[in-house]
């Protein structure tokens, strides 16, 4: 008599303690001014650009009253690729510390100030000739 195969128990997926957001953009404007805007956007705006790497900015929010009252920054990545000749896509994911309501709405709100600053240093490019 063969016994019957055991299989391993069902695990729950491990919980992470990051709230997480993302968001995909589509833009029409060419590839390499989108990038500049991008950068241009997030020095005008304050932002506190932790590193580049090819075609992404890792971004973390500046300390303020509200940041120390969350104690934890919101943090972001902020990709930019190419969809066609004079189309791009701009894709952000955004994470802070915590899970819950009250971290995932501070991640969307912080979002869309992140959003709003960058939609408004692209829309300032001028039309490429």
């Amino acid at each position: 008599m063969v016994a019957p195969l055991q299989l391993e128990p069902a695990q729950a997926p491990e919980r992470d303690a990051l709230a997480r957001y993302t968001e995909s953009i589509a833009v029409d404007k060419p590839f390499a001014d989108v990038w500049r805007a991008l950068h241009a956007g997030l020095l005008a705006n304050d932002w506190n650009v932790v590193g580049i790497r090819d075609n992404a900015f890792f971004v973390r929010e500046r300390m303020s009253f509200t940041t120390m009252l969350w104690r934890n920054p919101c943090r972001f990545a902020v990709h930019v690729t190419r969809d066609g000749e004079s189309r791009s896509v701009i894709h952000l994911v955004g994470s802070t510390l915590g899970f819950g309501p009250l971290p995932k709405g501070r991640i969307r709100q912080v979002t869309e100030i992140l959003k709003s600053n960058l939609l408004a240093a692209v829309s300032r490019l001028e039309p490429s000739a």
